[in-house]
């Protein structure tokens, strides 16, 4: 019996994915799934007509690392960054406006790659950090003359292990496990204390080494080695983990009772994943997107109830999607069956894949 094996999971603004042990990638939902579908159309809204099963991503079929924006996806296939799904603005001289992954012939090798909201960054074979997208408030890192602009290297900053994107702020995360943040600034978001939009990137005071960062449209969570959890920026719905303030421009501690392995940020929302297998919830709740069964925010990190024994999980713009033993479950938005086959608002987690199938041919 031939099982699918899941390695990781990525969820943007309408699409899931989901990256197999063997390469291949599954895709649900709207532009950047890689189902082919006329562009323009399922950018904007529910694509009706979507259908609820998982597509291959098509050539090249082997990847080792996805990531799902806003429209747009991003892989890595033999250390060559490849992108496919649709972007309003383009991509700084690139413009995938087909599900068909073309590749990004201005960087030689990737190990890391992200896509956010018409801004894009990956990490080379040596640690260098390459931005290309719309260079609003500095949020490339770089001096640039182009507002649309192409992959280059930010120069002046240590080797990097990984990035991470907001709406128009970027986060990286150094070898010796450092934050820097650059951009957009007017909730907090780059944590630097202050509400000044920055085009340098600038190191976060942060005593602990971090181990992750997850980031949603304005707000940020930090992932310590020991299981800790900080947040900072937008704070309207509590998604930064404090009651005391609409805004955080400093890292604050989130209390949990039990050690923390995984984070994950969304549209004013929040996950994490302890090391027990739980799932935890925060944050606006418009869609369901907490997975609880119902529409109220959270000020606190609350358990999503019968969920057990989760091994990843992935926060979309207003869809999550968690990897268990057997299952890959998700909830919130489904407009374009981005969590298959499921409640257009679904409000609590419903496994819509299940991962014991025999065969690509039965999915």
């Amino acid at each position: 019996m031939d099982f699918l094996e899941i390695s990781a999971i990525s969820a943007g603004k309408d699409q899931t994915l989901a990256l197999l042990t063997s390469g291949e990638v599954l895709g649900w939902g709207g532009a950047g799934s890689g189902r082919l579908v006329p562009p323009f159309k399922d950018i904007c809204g529910a694509f009706k007509e979507s259908d609820p099963r998982p597509v291959y991503v098509s050539a090249p079929s082997l990847y080792s690392h996805i990531s799902a924006g806003y429209g747009v996806s991003l892989g890595i296939s033999d250390q060559k960054p490849f992108a496919w799904g649709f972007s309003q603005t383009g991509m700084g001289g690139h413009e995938p406006i087909s599900e068909a992954p073309s590749a990004l012939a201005q960087v030689a090798s990737a190990s890391k790659i992200a896509a956010g909201q018409c801004l894009f960054g990956l990490i080379d074979e040596v640690g260098g950090l390459h931005t290309w997208g719309l260079n609003v408030d500095g949020a490339l890192g770089r001096k640039t003359g182009q507002i649309n602009a192409s992959p280059a290297p930010i120069s002046g900053i240590p080797p990097m292990q990984d990035v991470f994107i907001g709406d128009c702020f970027m986060l990286a995360l150094s070898d010796d496990q450092k934050v820097y943040a650059w951009g957009s600034n007017s909730s907090g978001q780059l944590g630097l204390g202050h509400l000044k939009s920055i085009s340098n990137p600038e190191l976060v005071e942060l005593s602990p080494n971090i181990k992750r960062l997850a980031v949603g449209s304005t707000h940020v969570l930090a992932l310590t080695e020991d299981g800790e959890v900080y947040g900072w920026g937008s704070n309207h719905f509590n998604q930064s983990g404090d009651t005391t303030s609409s805004f955080i421009n400093r890292p604050r501690k989130i209390g949990f009772s039990e050690a923390i392995a995984e984070i994950s940020a969304g549209m004013h929302y929040s996950l994490a994943l302890a090391s027990s297998g739980k799932v935890y919830a925060w944050g606006w709740n418009g869609m369901g997107q907490l997975g609880l069964g119902d529409h109220q925010t959270r000020s606190r990190p609350v358990a999503i109830p019968d969920l057990s024994g989760i091994r990843a999980i992935a926060a979309g713009e207003m869809h999550a999607v968690a990897l268990g033993k057997s299952h890959l479950f998700g909830w919130g938005s489904n407009a374009s069956n981005q969590i298959g086959k499921a409640d257009l608002c679904q409000m609590s987690p419903n496994p819509f894949l299940d991962i014991r199938s025999r065969a690509r041919s039965r999915l």
